[in-house]
Protein backbone atom coordinates (compact mmCIF):
# COMPACT_ATOMS: atom_id res chain seq x y z
CA UNK A 1 0.00 0.00 0.00
CA UNK A 2 1.38 3.16 -0.97
CA UNK A 3 1.43 6.66 1.34
CA UNK A 4 2.99 9.75 1.72
CA UNK A 5 3.77 10.22 5.73
CA UNK A 6 6.48 12.24 7.22
CA UNK A 7 8.09 10.74 9.93
CA UNK A 8 10.69 12.21 12.30
CA UNK A 9 13.55 10.04 13.41
CA UNK A 10 15.31 11.03 16.81
CA UNK A 11 17.32 10.65 19.55
CA UNK A 12 20.27 12.67 21.68
CA UNK A 13 22.52 12.60 18.42
CA UNK A 14 20.08 11.80 16.01
CA UNK A 15 17.79 13.38 13.78
CA UNK A 16 16.36 12.26 10.35
CA UNK A 17 13.60 13.19 8.44
CA UNK A 18 11.86 10.26 6.45
CA UNK A 19 9.55 10.27 3.73
CA UNK A 20 7.50 7.02 4.09
CA UNK A 21 5.90 5.49 1.14
CA UNK A 22 4.26 2.26 2.05
CA UNK A 23 3.55 0.54 5.47
CA UNK A 24 6.85 -1.54 5.09
CA UNK A 25 9.10 1.29 5.33
CA UNK A 26 8.00 1.25 9.35
CA UNK A 27 9.43 -1.92 9.73
CA UNK A 28 13.11 -0.69 10.15
CA UNK A 29 11.72 2.13 13.15
CA UNK A 30 9.43 -0.40 15.26
CA UNK A 31 12.11 -2.02 16.87
CA UNK A 32 14.63 0.62 16.31
CA UNK A 33 17.16 2.41 19.29
CA UNK A 34 15.24 6.11 18.21
CA UNK A 35 12.58 7.63 18.53
CA UNK A 36 10.22 8.67 16.01
CA UNK A 37 6.84 10.50 14.96
CA UNK A 38 4.66 9.65 12.60
CA UNK A 39 2.53 12.62 11.37
CA UNK A 40 -0.98 11.22 9.75
CA UNK A 41 -2.61 14.62 8.43
CA UNK A 42 -5.96 12.44 6.60
CA UNK A 43 -8.13 10.50 8.24
CA UNK A 44 -10.08 9.18 4.68
CA UNK A 45 -7.68 6.76 3.56
CA UNK A 46 -9.39 4.05 5.06
CA UNK A 47 -6.69 1.85 3.84
CA UNK A 48 -3.74 3.95 5.70
CA UNK A 49 -6.30 4.28 8.83
CA UNK A 50 -5.98 -0.06 8.94
CA UNK A 51 -2.75 -0.26 7.82
CA UNK A 52 -1.65 1.53 10.65
CA UNK A 53 -3.61 -0.11 13.30
CA UNK A 54 -2.10 -3.30 12.49
CA UNK A 55 1.52 -2.57 12.45
CA UNK A 56 0.91 -0.52 15.73
CA UNK A 57 -1.96 -2.33 17.24
CA UNK A 58 -4.02 0.01 17.58
CA UNK A 59 -7.41 -1.22 19.35
CA UNK A 60 -10.42 -0.83 17.25
CA UNK A 61 -12.00 1.58 19.75
CA UNK A 62 -9.15 3.92 19.64
CA UNK A 63 -9.64 3.78 15.48
CA UNK A 64 -12.69 4.61 15.94
CA UNK A 65 -12.29 7.71 18.28
CA UNK A 66 -9.77 9.06 15.79
CA UNK A 67 -12.04 8.95 12.85
CA UNK A 68 -15.03 10.37 14.40
CA UNK A 69 -13.70 14.53 14.87
CA UNK A 70 -16.31 14.89 17.22
CA UNK A 71 -15.14 12.95 20.06
CA UNK A 72 -14.89 15.16 23.63
CA UNK A 73 -11.29 15.93 24.42
CA UNK A 74 -10.12 12.63 26.58
CA UNK A 75 -7.36 10.09 27.49
CA UNK A 76 -7.64 6.14 26.90
CA UNK A 77 -4.99 4.02 28.37
CA UNK A 78 -4.72 0.69 26.19
CA UNK A 79 -1.89 -0.62 28.10
CA UNK A 80 1.02 -1.14 24.96
CA UNK A 81 -0.03 3.02 23.78
CA UNK A 82 -1.59 5.80 25.42
CA UNK A 83 -4.30 7.88 23.32
CA UNK A 84 -5.35 11.77 23.52
CA UNK A 85 -7.69 13.43 21.87
CA UNK A 86 -7.48 17.05 22.06
CA UNK A 87 -9.19 20.02 20.27
CA UNK A 88 -6.37 21.84 18.40
CA UNK A 89 -7.96 25.96 18.23
CA UNK A 90 -6.44 28.61 15.46
CA UNK A 91 -6.92 31.35 13.33
CA UNK A 92 -5.26 31.69 10.22
CA UNK A 93 -5.97 35.27 9.68
CA UNK A 94 -5.26 38.31 11.92
CA UNK A 95 -8.71 38.23 12.72
CA UNK A 96 -10.51 35.94 14.68
CA UNK A 97 -12.40 33.30 12.89
CA UNK A 98 -11.91 30.18 15.45
CA UNK A 99 -11.52 27.30 13.61
CA UNK A 100 -11.47 23.85 15.22
CA UNK A 101 -9.83 20.58 14.46
CA UNK A 102 -9.50 17.34 16.26
CA UNK A 103 -5.80 15.97 16.87
CA UNK A 104 -5.83 12.61 18.20
CA UNK A 105 -2.31 11.89 19.88
CA UNK A 106 -1.00 8.25 20.25
CA UNK A 107 2.31 7.39 21.65
CA UNK A 108 3.78 4.45 23.04
CA UNK A 109 7.56 3.22 24.36
CA UNK A 110 9.55 4.62 20.82
CA UNK A 111 6.68 5.73 19.02
CA UNK A 112 4.58 9.22 19.15
CA UNK A 113 1.94 9.20 16.29
CA UNK A 114 -0.31 12.26 15.37
CA UNK A 115 -3.79 12.22 13.72
CA UNK A 116 -5.05 15.48 11.95
CA UNK A 117 -8.38 16.02 9.74
CA UNK A 118 -6.39 18.58 7.41
CA UNK A 119 -2.52 18.85 6.55
CA UNK A 120 -2.56 22.46 8.33
CA UNK A 121 -1.52 22.49 12.14
CA UNK A 122 0.29 24.30 14.99
CA UNK A 123 3.31 21.95 15.17
CA UNK A 124 6.10 23.84 13.46
CA UNK A 125 7.85 24.82 16.77
CA UNK A 126 7.77 21.22 17.89
CA UNK A 127 9.75 20.23 14.66
CA UNK A 128 12.29 23.26 15.31
CA UNK A 129 12.93 21.85 18.84
CA UNK A 130 13.67 18.70 17.21
CA UNK A 131 16.50 20.03 15.40
CA UNK A 132 18.05 21.35 18.25
CA UNK A 133 20.51 18.94 19.70
CA UNK A 134 20.80 20.23 23.17
CA UNK A 135 16.87 20.43 23.67
CA UNK A 136 14.88 17.94 25.94
CA UNK A 137 12.35 17.13 22.78
CA UNK A 138 15.32 14.65 21.91
CA UNK A 139 16.35 13.31 25.85
CA UNK A 140 13.37 13.07 27.29
CA UNK A 141 10.61 10.02 26.54
CA UNK A 142 7.61 9.78 24.43
CA UNK A 143 5.43 11.05 26.91
CA UNK A 144 7.41 14.05 27.16
CA UNK A 145 6.59 14.37 23.54
CA UNK A 146 3.25 13.90 24.18
CA UNK A 147 3.08 16.67 26.82
CA UNK A 148 4.78 19.31 24.16
CA UNK A 149 2.29 18.79 21.65
CA UNK A 150 -0.55 19.06 24.08
CA UNK A 151 1.23 22.54 25.56
CA UNK A 152 1.88 23.93 22.02
CA UNK A 153 -2.44 23.30 21.71
CA UNK A 154 -2.89 25.12 24.63
CA UNK A 155 -0.97 28.14 23.48
CA UNK A 156 -2.69 28.46 21.15
CA UNK A 157 -5.97 29.12 23.53
CA UNK A 158 -4.22 31.49 25.01
CA UNK A 159 -3.28 33.60 21.72
CA UNK A 160 -7.25 33.27 20.92
CA UNK A 161 -7.69 34.75 24.28
CA UNK A 162 -5.39 37.15 23.98
CA UNK A 163 -6.82 38.35 20.86
CA UNK A 164 -10.51 38.32 22.33
CA UNK A 165 -9.31 39.90 25.16
CA UNK A 166 -7.64 43.05 23.40
CA UNK A 167 -10.76 43.02 21.33
CA UNK A 168 -13.14 43.13 24.23
CA UNK A 169 -11.07 46.25 25.63
CA UNK A 170 -11.52 47.85 21.96
CA UNK A 171 -15.32 47.03 22.30
CA UNK A 172 -15.20 48.94 25.71
CA UNK A 173 -13.36 52.02 24.90
CA UNK A 174 -15.91 52.84 21.96
CA UNK A 175 -19.02 51.92 24.10
CA UNK A 176 -17.82 54.36 26.56
CA UNK A 177 -17.05 57.28 23.96
CA UNK A 178 -20.46 56.37 22.37
CA UNK A 179 -18.86 55.47 19.30
CA UNK A 180 -21.90 54.83 17.11
CA UNK A 181 -20.22 52.46 14.92
CA UNK A 182 -20.46 49.58 17.90
CA UNK A 183 -22.86 46.97 16.98
CA UNK A 184 -24.44 44.86 19.13
CA UNK A 185 -23.47 41.57 17.04
CA UNK A 186 -19.65 42.72 17.99
CA UNK A 187 -19.88 42.08 21.28
CA UNK A 188 -21.81 38.80 20.84
CA UNK A 189 -19.56 37.59 18.38
CA UNK A 190 -16.94 37.78 21.58
CA UNK A 191 -19.12 35.94 23.67
CA UNK A 192 -19.56 33.26 21.20
CA UNK A 193 -15.40 32.73 20.86
CA UNK A 194 -15.20 32.65 24.31
CA UNK A 195 -17.96 29.77 24.58
CA UNK A 196 -15.84 27.90 22.18
CA UNK A 197 -12.83 28.13 23.76
CA UNK A 198 -14.89 27.01 26.99
CA UNK A 199 -16.70 24.08 25.56
CA UNK A 200 -12.95 22.90 24.92
CA UNK A 201 -10.78 24.11 27.81
CA UNK A 202 -13.11 22.20 30.37
CA UNK A 203 -12.96 18.99 28.80
CA UNK A 204 -9.42 19.12 28.01
CA UNK A 205 -8.52 20.38 32.08
CA UNK A 206 -10.33 17.01 32.71
CA UNK A 207 -7.66 15.12 30.23
CA UNK A 208 -5.33 16.56 32.11
CA UNK A 209 -6.11 15.83 35.40
CA UNK A 210 -6.54 12.15 34.92
CA UNK A 211 -2.93 11.75 32.71
CA UNK A 212 -1.28 13.51 35.81
CA UNK A 213 -2.79 10.54 38.18
CA UNK A 214 -2.03 7.91 35.60
CA UNK A 215 0.06 4.84 36.90
CA UNK A 216 1.07 3.44 32.90
CA UNK A 217 4.54 2.70 32.85
CA UNK A 218 4.66 4.98 29.65
CA UNK A 219 4.27 8.02 31.79
CA UNK A 220 7.42 8.28 33.97
CA UNK A 221 7.41 10.67 36.83
CA UNK A 222 9.83 13.47 35.35
CA UNK A 223 7.36 14.41 32.85
CA UNK A 224 4.99 14.62 35.58
CA UNK A 225 5.53 18.01 36.54
CA UNK A 226 5.26 19.85 32.91
CA UNK A 227 2.22 17.94 32.87
CA UNK A 228 1.01 19.84 36.31
CA UNK A 229 2.39 22.44 34.16
CA UNK A 230 -0.23 22.92 31.52
CA UNK A 231 -2.86 21.86 33.98
CA UNK A 232 -2.53 25.00 35.71
CA UNK A 233 -2.44 26.78 32.56
CA UNK A 234 -5.84 25.56 31.68
CA UNK A 235 -6.97 26.64 35.28
CA UNK A 236 -6.11 29.71 34.02
CA UNK A 237 -7.72 29.90 31.33
CA UNK A 238 -10.24 28.76 32.63
CA UNK A 239 -10.65 31.85 34.86
CA UNK A 240 -9.91 34.17 32.45
CA UNK A 241 -12.65 33.09 30.26
CA UNK A 242 -15.01 33.51 33.34
CA UNK A 243 -13.44 37.29 33.44
CA UNK A 244 -13.88 38.12 30.07
CA UNK A 245 -17.51 36.64 29.96
CA UNK A 246 -18.41 38.84 32.86
CA UNK A 247 -16.63 41.62 31.08
CA UNK A 248 -18.91 40.99 27.45
CA UNK A 249 -21.97 40.88 30.37
CA UNK A 250 -20.63 44.07 31.82
CA UNK A 251 -20.69 45.58 27.43
CA UNK A 252 -23.91 43.83 27.01
CA UNK A 253 -25.83 46.19 29.92
CA UNK A 254 -23.44 49.23 29.11
CA UNK A 255 -24.43 49.52 25.55
CA UNK A 256 -28.77 48.80 26.24
CA UNK A 257 -28.13 51.65 28.87
CA UNK A 258 -26.19 54.05 26.27
CA UNK A 259 -29.27 52.94 23.75
CA UNK A 260 -31.77 53.70 26.62
CA UNK A 261 -30.40 57.19 27.38
CA UNK A 262 -30.40 58.09 23.82
CA UNK A 263 -34.48 57.18 23.76
CA UNK A 264 -34.27 59.00 26.67
CA UNK A 265 -32.92 62.37 25.31
CA UNK A 266 -34.78 61.88 22.00
CA UNK A 267 -37.94 61.81 24.06
CA UNK A 268 -36.97 64.10 26.09
CA UNK A 269 -36.30 67.30 23.03
CA UNK A 270 -39.81 65.93 21.66
CA UNK A 271 -41.42 66.14 24.70
CA UNK A 272 -40.01 69.99 24.91
CA UNK A 273 -41.15 70.39 21.82
CA UNK A 274 -44.74 69.56 21.84
CA UNK A 275 -44.85 71.53 25.15
CA UNK A 276 -43.99 74.32 23.45
CA UNK A 277 -46.53 73.94 21.01
CA UNK A 278 -49.48 73.02 23.55
CA UNK A 279 -50.31 77.00 24.48
CA UNK A 280 -49.54 77.82 20.73
CA UNK A 281 -52.19 75.56 19.13
CA UNK A 282 -54.73 76.57 21.87
CA UNK A 283 -54.61 79.81 21.06
CA UNK A 284 -54.68 78.94 17.52
CA UNK A 285 -57.39 76.67 18.15
CA UNK A 286 -59.15 80.09 19.53
CA UNK A 287 -58.84 82.13 17.14
CA UNK A 288 -59.32 79.65 14.30
CA UNK A 289 -62.98 79.71 15.38
CA UNK A 290 -63.69 82.73 13.59
CA UNK A 291 -66.60 83.67 15.35
CA UNK A 292 -68.58 87.29 14.55
CA UNK A 293 -67.46 89.28 17.75
CA UNK A 294 -63.83 88.21 18.18
CA UNK A 295 -62.54 92.09 17.69
CA UNK A 296 -59.21 90.64 17.48
CA UNK A 297 -59.99 89.33 13.76
CA UNK A 298 -60.34 92.61 12.40
CA UNK A 299 -57.74 94.60 14.06
CA UNK A 300 -55.18 95.48 11.18
CA UNK A 301 -51.86 94.04 12.77
CA UNK A 302 -53.87 91.15 14.64
CA UNK A 303 -52.05 88.39 12.39
CA UNK A 304 -48.57 89.97 13.42
CA UNK A 305 -49.61 90.52 16.85
CA UNK A 306 -50.15 86.77 17.05
CA UNK A 307 -46.76 85.93 15.47
CA UNK A 308 -45.34 88.21 18.00
CA UNK A 309 -47.22 86.32 21.04
CA UNK A 310 -46.59 82.65 19.44
CA UNK A 311 -42.68 83.65 19.65
CA UNK A 312 -42.36 85.46 23.23
CA UNK A 313 -44.34 82.25 24.59
CA UNK A 314 -41.63 80.16 22.90
CA UNK A 315 -39.20 82.22 23.85
CA UNK A 316 -40.16 82.43 27.36
CA UNK A 317 -40.51 78.46 27.84
CA UNK A 318 -37.19 78.11 26.09
CA UNK A 319 -35.83 80.02 28.92
CA UNK A 320 -37.74 78.34 31.37
CA UNK A 321 -36.34 74.95 30.50
CA UNK A 322 -32.96 75.96 30.52
CA UNK A 323 -33.25 77.26 33.51
CA UNK A 324 -34.64 74.18 34.81
CA UNK A 325 -31.48 72.18 33.11
CA UNK A 326 -33.75 70.26 31.04
CA UNK A 327 -31.87 70.04 28.55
Amino acid sequence: MEVKLELYEFGEQVFKKHLIQSMEDLGPFLNGDHKFWLNVDSLNNQDLMEGLAAVFDIHKMALEDIKSNGQRPKIEDYGHFILIVIKMLYSKNQGLDIESEQVSIIFGKNYVITFQETPFDIFDGIRARLENPKGRMRKNSTDYFAYALVDAIVDEYYLLLEKITDRIEILEDSIVSQDKNVKLAEIYHQRKYIQEIKKVIWPTRELLSVWRKSENPLIKKRTAPYINDVYEQTVEIMENLEMQRESITTLVEIFMSNISLKQNEVMKTLTIIATIFIPLTFLAGVYGMNFENMPELNWRYGYWGTWLVFLSISLLMVLYFKRKRWF
